[in-house]
């Protein structure tokens, strides 16, 4: 159909048709759409299902158990001092013995030696010597300690002992008062004095 103005009008029908491609085009994209969406379900699906796998596994605990420390502990016998006059160049000896009482080796220590609670000049003057030896016997003035101090100046030293587990030995005590102690020492006492011995594990 031709208008006035030499331009085509269309007639409804061809309206119709013109309006009808494009519906015929949509609906054939959204089929297309549709079964791509149902095909990558489908394989979704079988990519999902195709790899199922168990992990076998099994646990089991011991019986319950316990674990103790052990001690590190020692005893010392009572120092016995012979009743012997002490003077200037006099050593007087004394053992003890020193026992291992607990479940380690222990190396035995001087720690210190403790000066009597009433000091004096003849207490300021003593040396206290330690010496390791055989038996009470071999115990006596004629021992070399091998370490030596006052109670002035006693740092912790090694006595040159280790006990093993319930072991027991004989330390020698020597006190000696040196030939140059001050004449004011004379008619004088040191009493309740102490040697100190620790055992650390060895």
């Amino acid at each position: 159909m031709k208008t006035t103005r030499g331009r085509h009008t269309a007639s409804p029908a061809e309206r119709r048709r013109h309006r009808a491609v494009p519906t015929v085009r949509l609906r054939a994209r959204a089929l297309v759409l549709a079964a791509a969406s149902t095909l990558l379900a489908v394989v979704l699906a079988t990519t999902a299902a195709g790899g199922t796998y168990a992990l076998l596994n099994s646990s089991a605990a011991t019986s319950s158990a316990t674990i103790a420390s052990g001690t590190a502990t020692m005893t010392v016998s009572a120092l016995a001092l012979p009743a012997v006059p002490l003077y200037p160049g006099l050593v007087i000896a004394a053992p003890v013995t020193v026992t291992n009482t607990g479940d380690v080796p222990l190396a035995v220590t001087r720690s210190s030696l403790l000066a009597p609670a009433v000091t004096s000049t003849l207490s300021d003057s003593l040396t206290i010597g330690l010496a390791v030896v055989d038996s009470s016997a071999a115990c006596t003035s004629a021992v070399i300690p091998s370490t030596s101090g006052t109670f002035a100046s006693a740092p912790s030293t090694a006595v040159g002992l280790t006990l093993a587990k319930a072991q027991s030995r004989t330390v020698c005590v020597l006190i000696a008062l040196p030939a140059g102690a001050p004449s004011v020492s004379q008619s004088s006492s040191a009493a309740n004095f102490s040697v100190v011995l620790i055992g650390v594990q060895a």
